[in-house]
């Protein structure tokens, strides 16, 4: 269970921060050799620190995070490539609440001050699906991080946010 929650926390930090170097040192403030034993399965990390890893995720994909990393201890499958799971798993969800009628889509753009600040990546567009249950601070979220061009490329063309998220989905 460990390798697979370490295999997709290693996919997030790649695709928002410019190295895993990066992220340990700005957000986790540890050593590589504690970061290395992390990785290893020789040593935790700090509930805090934790905490820290679950927020490049949103709730609803940390919440599918760890039934994935659930999952790989029964079946070998998930086991074998638990980042491709996880994805699966997130674009299927996400493409489901889209065609439901029920989601909201909406670009993120992040502070340009806390990306050189947090050695985040730049050029990236983040793609937020909601889906909101009527309840007051009860809603799921989903992000999509794309090329900062996807944008551009849907205002240009004049293409519906939701044509082009049906279109490409499958792609991300």
């Amino acid at each position: 269970m460990h390798e697979s929650l370490v295999e997709i926390v290693l996919r997030a930090i790649k695709e928002q921060f410019v190295s895993e170097k990066a992220f340990y040192t700005s957000q986790l403030g540890i050593s590589p050799q504690s970061w290395d034993r992390w990785k290893k399965g020789n040593q935790g990390l700090k509930p805090e620190n934790m905490n820290k890893i679950s927020r490049l995720f949103t709730e609803y994909e940390w919440m599918l995070v760890q039934k994935v990393c659930r999952n790989a201890t029964f079946f070998p499958e998930v086991k074998a490539n638990p980042v491709n799971e996880y994805l699966a798993i997130k674009f299927h969800v996400a493409q489901t609440w889209v065609n439901s009628g029920m989601a909201k889509l909406e670009f993120k753009r992040e502070n340009e001050d806390q990306l050189t600040e947090h050695h985040r990546k730049q050029n990236t567009t983040i793609l937020r699906i909601e889906i909101g249950y009527d309840f007051w601070s009860y809603k799921d979220i989903i992000e999509l991080r794309l090329p900062g061009v996807i944008q551009q490329q849907i205002k240009t063309d004049k293409l519906n946010l939701l044509e082009w998220f049906n279109q490409n989905i499958q792609d991300a």
